[in-house]
């Protein structure tokens, strides 16, 4: 049997920025994946019941997500290891997060990575973007020794010295679910393969928290149509 694509949409019904944020961007990413033809399946993890209509819309699996994972502390891969546990899901099968709030979507971006990991080498893929603070330059402040301490010590003093640096962003993410249990709550280990985008790519990645970020993406997204 061939490996299969699942789409896993966690949309839980409570937001604190701007509220019922993911009913109303379900429709923004339900309708980009009714363009990617080889997806197998979308499971969506939701505890609100219009979330499931707009689901049951769609003919996607609905995972009845717990109150106990339905909290803004719990880590992804929590909602991942519920789902997996409660939903027939194969071994080998590939796991693709789709965040509602991120609402940039490409679809040769999507197709690359399909490709990348069909070729069968890749158990888990992330993409990353330029990080915007080098982590060369970070410091953090010991109150109690009243002292400065570098997190990665070093004497570099030239911006263009600098390694590149890179900051996890799951615009696209994915990975077999046998490798789940050895991935960490972001669902990244080291051997995870990185894709990584340009900071041209990273700037329209907006992630929808507020009515602000909303706004902006709105904006953006009209001065887009328009070609300006």
């Amino acid at each position: 049997m061939l490996n299969r694509n699942i789409a896993i949409i966690p949309a839980r019904k409570r937001s604190v920025g701007l509220k019922h944020k993911n009913r109303l961007l379900f429709k923004n990413t339900a309708d980009f994946l009714d363009t990617l033809e080889w997806l197998d399946e979308v499971i969506v993890s939701t505890d609100d019941p219009i979330i499931c209509n707009y689901s049951l819309d769609r003919n996607y699996l609905i995972h009845n997500r717990s109150d106990t994972l339905a909290g803004p502390s719990v880590p992804i891969k929590a909602v991942f290891e519920s789902l997996v546990n409660e939903i027939p899901i194969g071994p080998n099968d590939f796991l693709w997060l789709f965040y509602l709030p991120i609402l940039y979507k490409n679809k040769k971006d999507f197709n690359h990575s399909f490709e990348l990991i069909m070729k069968g080498k890749i158990n888990s893929l992330c993409s990353f973007i330029p990080a915007a603070s080098h982590p060369f330059n970070c410091w953090k402040y010991d109150d109690q020794n009243k002292k400065l301490i570098q997190y990665i010590p070093n004497d570099i003093f030239r911006r263009q010295d600098l390694p590149p640096a890179w900051m996890l962003y799951h615009y696209i993410c994915c990975f077999k679910t046998i490798e789940l249990p050895v991935l960490n709550n972001e669902l990244i280990n080291e051997n995870t393969y990185p894709l990584f985008l340009s900071k041209q790519k990273a700037d329209r990645l907006i992630e929808i928290d507020t009515p602000a970020d909303y706004e902006k993406w709105l904006a953006i997204s009209k001065k887009e149509s328009r070609g300006d």
